[in-house]
């Protein structure tokens, strides 16, 4: 066997795995593509980062929710000062 048959036989195996490999790196690329399409922008041009839309969402459901806990100490404040203005009479 000579090198030339080696190399025969060899070549096409190369020029088929190359080929292969351009495809996987083709395929890689349209998927990260696509993944950084679907991201949102968390960060502005101006450099401002921003909410994502999960966390704008859950930041706006505790937001309520604080919100309400405050007027309910604001209504037991307002029971325990009067309360205490008519004790005192």
């Amino acid at each position: 066997m000579n090198w030339a048959d080696v190399l025969k036989a060899v070549i096409p195996i190369v020029v088929m795995c190359l080929a292969w490999l351009l495809g996987q790196v083709n395929s890689f690329s349209e998927r990260l593509t696509k993944i950084e399409g679907q991201m949102p922008a968390l960060i502005t041009k101006e450099g401002i980062p921003t909410d994502s839309p999960i966390s704008a969402e859950r930041r706006a459901i505790f937001k309520e929710q604080l919100m309400a806990h405050i007027n309910e100490l604001q209504v037991k404040v307002r029971l325990l000062e009067e309360r205490e203005k008519l004790g005192k009479k």
